[in-house]
């Protein structure tokens, strides 16, 4: 017993440090393993929120662009003076009035399309789309409506005398064919989508080579040969493309963060007056 004792020399020093080397390195590539399970599963997220705003605001656009005609559908490009950047935005007149006026006919509520007896549509309000960047940054996609109290020219069903002029950090400005304005409060839009691109970080309205080389060179981008603008337009006759830019920056990711993009784009047909 004795003699065993004194054999008994124990765990060296050495033995311990190679025992916490190894765990160690184990927690190591558990972290790993957690921390690129999390990044992806964040992408995923990120492109899932993503795709879900783009969605909702292509269909809201698209329903309503079908219900008017491309003759009174115009899109319109600026600097914006809130971000000095190219911004482009998107004014179409409808037929349908307030909801929350009596109905023309009787009903309820003025929200129906109006026509005339030889079915033409008789125009009661003006739809814009356009970019609008919150104080702490956030550019977003916003709807905004202008009813016909403030409208005078709406005698003439195929007549939609309204021109877009100019654009500052509150207002949207139009002009009717007497020369009076129709000013839209930017602030007051509906909000129908977060997190909307710009691939013009130069401003200069080109696409230059930077941005359209994807991953490459700054800004990220997607490489389609198109310079995005968040909110783009390209109008055709009997229709229209729109597209849609998102990005958002996931920064715990990486170091320099990861930008996430999508485009949407959909032919909408129009009914002709």
């Amino acid at each position: 017993m004795k003699k065993f004792i004194l054999n008994n020399k124990g765990i060296l020093l050495l033995e311990i440090m190679v025992v916490s080397l190894i765990s160690v390195f184990m927690l190591l590539t558990l972290m790993a393993v957690f921390s690129s399970s999390k990044g992806a599963w964040l992408i995923s997220q990120v492109k899932s929120d993503l795709y879900v705003d783009a969605r909702k605001a292509m269909d809201e656009m698209r329903k309503e662009l079908m219900e008017g005609s491309s003759g009174w559908t115009e899109g319109f490009t600026f600097i914006d003076p809130a971000t000095g950047e190219y911004t482009q935005g998107i004014w179409m007149a409808s037929s349908r009035g307030n909801y929350s006026q009596p109905g023309e006919d009787g009903s309820p509520n003025n929200s129906y399309m109006h026509l005339d007896v030889n079915n033409v549509v008789s125009w009661r309000s003006v739809i814009v789309y356009c970019p609008f960047q919150t104080p702490d940054g956030l550019r977003q996609l916003r709807r905004y409506v202008n009813y016909g109290s403030t409208i005078t020219h709406y005698a003439q069903p195929n007549v939609f005398p309204l021109t877009f002029i100019s654009a500052t950090s509150t207002y949207l400005n139009f002009q009717q064919a007497d020369g009076t304005t129709v000013n839209i409060s930017r602030a007051l839009g509906e909000v129908l989508a977060n997190y909307l691109g710009n691939e013009d970080t130069n401003n200069n309205n080109s696409l230059d080579v930077n941005e359209n080389d994807g991953d490459t060179n700054l800004p990220v981008d997607n490489e389609d040969g198109v310079l995005n603008l968040g909110l783009n337009v390209i109008k055709n006759v009997g229709s229209i493309n729109l597209s849609l830019f998102f990005t958002k920056e996931v920064s715990a990711l990486r170091q320099k963060g990861r930008i996430l993009k999508m485009t949407l784009r959909n032919n909408v047909k129009f009914r002709q007056p």
